[in-house]
């Protein structure tokens, strides 16, 4: 049987906002779960986000890109009509 519903929320190229951080960026590659390494992890991720549902890599407006947790990202309000 086939999901009908993508499992990742977001897709390559969408807008995006960060709940915590309040920046905004463009998704551009996704992982099924945490790939980054465990000293990162506790000392970037202090809210402990769930490593085994998606995070995305994402390139924020001033160029720098990062590793988002998929609970922290919300559609970018310029682009949710």
């Amino acid at each position: 049987m086939s999901e009908s519903k993508s499992k990742y929320k977001f897709a390559f190229g969408q807008q995006v906002h960060h709940k915590l951080f309040g920046y905004y960026g463009v998704i551009v590659a996704v992982d099924s779960c945490y790939k980054g390494e465990e000293h990162w992890y506790e000392m970037m991720a202090r809210s402990h986000p769930p490593k085994e549902k998606p995070w995305y890599h994402v390139k924020k407006s001033d160029g720098m890109q990062t590793y988002v947790a998929e609970r922290n990202l919300e559609v970018s309000p310029a682009t949710n009509n």
